[in-house]
């Protein structure tokens, strides 16, 4: 059971460094794979016959603009946000004095970026009408659609436990 105390794996997994582990192992490799098959899609078939031209060129924009904005994110994340958590862990542990928490700056500016994120993930549900699919589309474009809408399930789990599980740990500890 996940939440029993005896159970060291889930104590593990659920600690600030098994959350970024977590992430970083399950969260972002699956969300970088959805981005490069919706983006192989859409560069094959700029113009594709179920969508209007202009449409398309949105539809592309809006993606390419959330695609920069999670693989930046994703980059800050491994590369400044999880060591650095990961850091300060290990000094409260080990009674180092010293050790910071994190700065509440550090999580609005996260909060901001993933709102930045929600916002695009919404106009791009928007443009696609909640992610109908109609049965004259071709296979391959309803097959984008639908990794969009997985993308998108991906990107609101991913969020969802760096709101409810990390973040909050890192600021009541």
């Amino acid at each position: 059971m996940l939440l029993d105390t005896r159970d060291t794996v889930s104590n593990e997994l659920l600690s600030s460094e098994g959350l970024c582990s977590l992430i970083e192992l399950e969260y972002h490799p699956s969300i970088y794979a959805s981005l490069r098959k919706v983006e192989d899609y859409l560069i094959s078939n700029a113009y594709g016959k179920e969508l209007s031209i202009p449409m398309s060129e949105l539809i592309h924009l809006v993606f390419m603009k959330l695609s920069d904005e999670l693989q930046h994110f994703f980059l800050k994340e491994s590369g400044i946000i999880f060591p650095a958590i990961c850091k300060n862990e290990k000094a409260k542990k080990a009674k180092e004095p010293g050790h910071h928490q994190l700065q509440k700056s550090l999580l609005e500016t996260v909060q901001q970026r993933q709102q930045v994120i929600v916002n695009l993930l919404q106009k791009m549900r928007q443009l696609l009408h909640d992610y109908s699919i109609r049965s004259e589309w071709s296979k391959e474009w309803q097959e984008c659609v639908n990794e969009l809408f997985l993308l998108e399930t991906k990107t609101y789990q991913w969020i969802h436990i760096e709101g409810s599980l990390l973040y909050p740990k890192i600021i009541t500890k």
